[in-house]
């Protein structure tokens, strides 16, 4: 297989949900398949500052998938290569809309978070990636620009439920997705990790043929299916296993690890 770009997932497929470090077998794995000359970039949800320790403990460099595909970042300048900016008029609808909803939502403003008022999960999130956090009443009555993406947090036993009123609400408006458990994520209409890395693999001239990417949740699956070869880990959101091309071992078994041996390192 001639692959020269491997997209990865981080939450649930590069690092487990709860202890979030990388594992020696998948750090060895990604080290072996750029000194082979594949590109490797990461495709997360996350923003920059909450990416930083993946990119050092990786020692990448380049390019970087962020905010579900909303920004293409540099890693060593930090700077936005691209970004697909929320339309203000469709942030305060999905602000209002999660009020309504009666769950927390946050806005993401040069790697600032921004919630009306303060939540336990907000401010886990925001403690846990070191971000800078601000309480703002107003946040529904004003106009930001440069946002790539909104989060609000669905409690775990309606998270189904309040998925599917977010797609139905927003169906034509803007893109609806979920990853971590809860995390309901609003990009921009047609931006996905899949925009993403077709445009990222262009600025590096590799054919899509030449791609792959693996996953776990609803945010990587237009991603999994647009790549040659496309991988979920074996404890991924069902639908995401029944779009992939292959399934390997679960995140906690070296999923990402595995995956590379196979595609990359065998030959």
């Amino acid at each position: 297989m001639d692959i020269k770009l491997i997209a990865l997932d981080i939450d649930g497929t590069l690092t487990n949900n709860h202890a979030g470090a990388i594992s020696e077998r998948n750090r060895q794995a990604v080290r072996r398949a750029i000194e082979t000359g594949v590109h490797v970039v990461l495709a997360t949800g996350r923003g920059r500052i909450a990416t930083r320790p993946i990119w050092r403990a990786l020692d990448l460099h380049g390019p970087s998938i962020q905010y579900g595909g909303a920004m293409i970042a540099d890693i060593d300048t930090e700077r936005a290569l691209v970004l697909h900016e929320m339309q203000p008029q469709i942030i305060r609808e999905v602000l209002h809309y999660s009020v309504e909803m009666d769950i927390p939502a946050q806005i993401y403003l040069d790697e600032t978070v921004i919630s009306e008022k303060p939540s336990d999960v907000a401010n886990g999130y925001v403690n846990r990636h070191k971000l800078s956090f601000i309480i703002d009443p107003d946040i529904r009555k004003k106009t930001y620009h440069n946002v790539p993406k909104v989060l609000a947090f669905a409690p775990l036993e309606r998270q189904d439920e309040i998925f599917a009123a977010y797609k139905k609400r927003f169906a034509g408006i803007a893109q609806v997705s979920r990853s971590s458990p809860g995390f309901i994520e609003i990009n921009c209409l047609g931006i996905t990790k899949a925009s993403a890395l077709e445009e990222l693999a262009a600025m590096l001239g590799i054919c899509r043929n030449q791609t792959a990417a693996i996953g776990d949740n609803f945010l990587d699956l237009e991603m999994i299916e647009w790549a040659d070869i496309g991988a979920c880990v074996a404890d991924g959101a069902p639908e995401v296993k029944a779009a992939a091309d292959m399934i390997v071992p679960a995140c906690g078994d070296d999923g990402v690890a595995a995956f590379i041996e196979e595609i990359i390192l065998s030959e």
